[in-house]
């Protein structure tokens, strides 16, 4: 079994933590941000810190009243927009997968783009379906996050899908969601693995164990992972879903973690599993297509990163737009009620490359079509995904 770093992540949490709330966010704990604490947050940013070296020596307290506050004051921007604190219970929700809301994302004008699997909102509402109504009134931001608020009370949504107006009732609860889905699509004589995953969470191991399980079984010829949502976690998780995906390699390095020159002890290897230890549902992929958009961050990258010394660049394929651009992590140091997580090592391949700051450049662009569900072969990302895979061209 591949061990696990708890608190060490590849996360592009705001992301993670916004993109499906739908609209609500768990109440938060209030807590006096202490001196003694501000000045542990300090000290981490003086040492453990990727970018330490730029750190002011002396901060003025008195400015910050939350942790956030003082993270987005001290941190080097740019490049890092991604350190940031989180709550014991917030960690412990996004871990073990559990919520509380409706489940989908949305844009600013009230397009459904994307629905959590198991949510209340799943295969209820889908993508491309616009909201118009709530309960009889015309939607807006202040409605919606009221209404999903209001736990276990039913409501109406009245949404635009196809040109009609149809009604929804849903009930927002505390729930468990999965971030994984697994379907084999034929192409001629050939079976094609879909993997829809939509983060790296401690808790979808097992749901990805048991899909490549089916794609083992089924001795899938091509491979497709759709990443164009999944904004990261866990270091861990990415090296299990690495040795899914080929078992080629055994024991050989996947990626290691290069922390700041006063921290290099602490420098991190991941290695494809031995071949004693191998569960036997591993495939052994010559060549993969993701599917990526500028949510795909973190993790995601390393992934991709980290087949390009054994695969080759040519066939490590991304399909839809560059990745969002997070060659760097974090591990996390807890204070109080307070988990922080600051960016302190680069990610690193077998190369010892690292992706870039402006990510990962698509070998086809393909927009991201939200007026098909995801997994539909006639989406435009998976279809020019599938039409390369059979002409190594461009749609």
């Amino acid at each position: 079994m591949k061990r696990t770093s708890l608190l060490t992540f590849l996360l592009f949490f705001s992301f993670i933590l916004g993109a499906c709330r739908s609209s609500s966010t768990p109440t938060q704990t209030i807590q006096t941000f202490t001196l003694e604490e501000k000045e542990f947050l300090h000290t981490l940013f003086q040492t453990e810190y990727y970018w330490y070296d730029q750190t002011a020596s002396t901060v003025d307290y008195s400015l910050y009243t939350t942790p956030q506050e003082m993270i987005n004051a001290l941190t080097v921007n740019p490049p890092d927009k991604w350190s940031f604190t989180m709550t014991q219970q917030e960690y412990e929700d996004y871990a073990n997968q559990v919520t509380q809301g409706f489940g989908f994302s949305r844009t600013s004008d009230f397009l459904i783009y994307s629905v959590r699997i198991n949510a209340p909102a799943y295969q209820k509402l889908f993508r491309g379906d616009r909201i118009i109504l709530i309960d009889g009134e015309n939607v807006n931001a202040s409605l919606l996050s009221q209404v999903g608020d209001n736990l276990n009370v039913p409501t109406t949504f009245t949404v635009l899908r196809q040109s009609a107006l149809v009604e929804v009732s849903l009930t927002p609860r505390p729930y468990s969601f999965n971030v994984s889905l697994g379907k084999i699509l034929t192409q001629g004589e050939k079976k094609i693995g879909y993997l829809r995953y939509d983060s790296f969470t401690q808790s979808s191991v097992s749901e990805f164990e048991a899909i490549f399980t089916t794609f083992h079984d089924a001795n899938i010829d091509e491979l497709i992972i759709d990443m164009r949502y999944n904004g990261g976690g866990s270091v861990a998780v990415a090296s299990a879903l690495l040795d899914n995906i080929t078992n080629a390699y055994p024991s050989q390095r996947q990626l290691y973690l290069d922390w700041n020159a006063n921290y290099q002890s602490l420098n991190d290897t991941y290695h494809f599993e031995d071949a004693s230890i191998q569960d036997g549902n591993e495939l052994s992929m010559k060549r993969v297509v993701f599917l990526t958009t500028q949510g795909s961050a973190s993790a995601s990258e390393a992934v991709i990163s980290a087949l390009i010394p054994y695969l080759g660049r040519e066939n490590v394929i991304l399909i839809g737009d560059a990745t969002h651009g997070k060659p760097v992590g974090m591990s996390g140091r807890i204070y109080g009620i307070n988990y922080y997580f600051l960016i302190n090592f680069q990610v690193k391949n077998n190369l010892a490359e690292s992706s870039s700051f402006d990510g990962i450049t698509p070998t086809c662009i393909a927009k991201d079509d939200v007026t098909h569900l995801m997994g539909d072969t006639n989406e435009t990302m998976l279809k020019t995904a599938l039409y390369y895979l059979q002409t190594s061209l461009c749609l």
